[in-house]
């Protein structure tokens, strides 16, 4: 029997590894609880008080970003969409995503090969049941068909993308676990099955996503801190220029012959773009993109003209934190790409796994989803979180 006491206790490595089951569990069900299974496990894995302190003196992203969230906490007294409980929920969000990445990070010995192993035993757990869907649909298949069925499925992609995020840890895991040909080719079936999954579902956001992470893999295997810099230049682009690159994008992408979920994308960035022209500096508040309820036809069908969200975040910033919450956002994006590229014990395989996973997330925020969704955001803490597994235990790092 392992001796806990000699570890840290028992608590702490049970609590992320039921942590790890339960996140997989909310993917497959549609990833709408990730969120609360990533806050849960944070609070019932959290660190002594001496460990936790140790993250009180903010590094500079985080000082940046809860700026910028202090920012958008401000655009609320101008929002049109006075409803808004979002900076509630992203300024609780942000401590306890970043509790429970910290609670992974400080574990060490034993209790951290304990969590790695169900870490990739969870993923394995996701790919297989959403291959199984895709094959024979044994969760939509329980449902009649109609909207009910159309939800599920819809919900679906949710969890998709999110195992796509998290396709590069299980790569990295699969080169730990079983080093030399095995490993690289349960590394290379992980991401074909997949990408096989996103093109059943349709999602060509996923399979570009996938096929994205897959060549920075294998650059950041050769180049990880240059690689991790370029990938947050590429988000500071696409977030401080999105107002000019969209309009150039929708011009180009209209010459197309487009499938209906890429017109609504194209209609969307535009009308985006117009509103944005309108209040350039602060933006239209906190959430504003829900208050945008007019609608238009397409193809004999009636849309909003924003349904939530502009489904790019660049945009979204734009839209509803102006010039000044686009540059703030950007910044802390920027300030976090430096410190993650030059830490000085970052591996070849983090800096494969952090590029690949990060590049990922860019395509998803630039095509598919909205800036402020809690889900989206508690996906990336829960791929930090494999990130830190990856790197060497904090015992390590003092010795060293």
């Amino acid at each position: 029997m392992w001796q806990w006491s000699e570890e840290q206790g028992w608590r702490r490595p049970l609590a992320i590894s039921f942590g790890f089951v339960l996140i997989a569990v909310f993917v497959i069900a549609g990833a709408m609880g990730v969120a609360a299974g990533v806050a849960l496990t944070g609070l019932l894995a959290i660190p002594s008080w001496t460990r936790l302190k140790s993250i009180l003196p903010l590094e500079l992203p985080m000082a940046i970003f809860l700026v910028f969230i202090a920012w958008a906490w401000i655009s609320m007294r101008w929002t049109t969409y006075p409803q808004s409980d979002q900076a509630w929920k992203m300024a609780l969000g942000v401590l306890l995503y970043s509790m429970f990445a910290f609670a992974v990070f400080s574990l060490r010995g034993k209790a951290r090969l304990l969590v790695l192993y169900v870490a990739a035993a969870s993923l394995a757990l996701i790919l297989l049941v959403y291959f199984l869907e895709a094959a024979f649909g044994v969760i939509s298949n329980m449902y009649a068909e109609g909207l009910p069925r159309q939800e599920k499925l819809r919900d679906a992609t949710r969890g998709i993308s999110a195992l796509v995020i998290a396709a590069p840890c299980a790569w990295a895991f699969s080169h730990i676990l079983m080093p030399g040909w095995r490993g690289n080719a349960i590394a290379v079936s992980f991401g074909l099955i997949a990408f096989w999954i996103s093109w059943r579902f349709d999602l060509s956001s996923a399979m570009l996503a996938l096929f994205i992470a897959g060549i920075l893999f294998a650059l950041g295997w050769f180049f990880p801190r240059t690689i991790i810099l370029l990938v947050g230049l590429a988000a500071v682009f696409m977030f401080m220029l999105a107002p000019i690159v969209a309009p150039i994008a929708v011009d180009i992408l209209r010459s197309f012959d487009l499938p209906l979920s890429w017109e609504q994308r194209v209609d969307i960035w535009q009308f985006a773009s117009e509103r944005i022209a309108e209040r350039p500096m602060i933006g239209w508040g906190l959430d504003a993109s829900r208050s945008f309820d007019s609608t238009y036809i397409l193809h004999k069908l009636e849309f909003a003209r924003i349904p939530l969200h502009p489904h790019n975040v660049g945009l979204q910033l734009w839209l509803e934190t102006g010039l000044i919450g686009a540059i703030l956002f950007s910044t802390a994006t920027i300030a976090l790409a430096i410190r993650v590229s030059s830490s000085w014990n970052l591996s070849r395989l983090q800096g494969a796994t952090i590029s690949a996973s990060s590049s990922a997330i860019l395509v998803f925020s630039t095509l598919t989803y909205g800036a402020w969704q809690e889900w989206f955001w508690a996906s990336a803490a829960w791929v930090a979180a494999m990130c830190f597994l990856l790197g060497p235990p904090p015992d390590e790092l003092v010795k060293s």
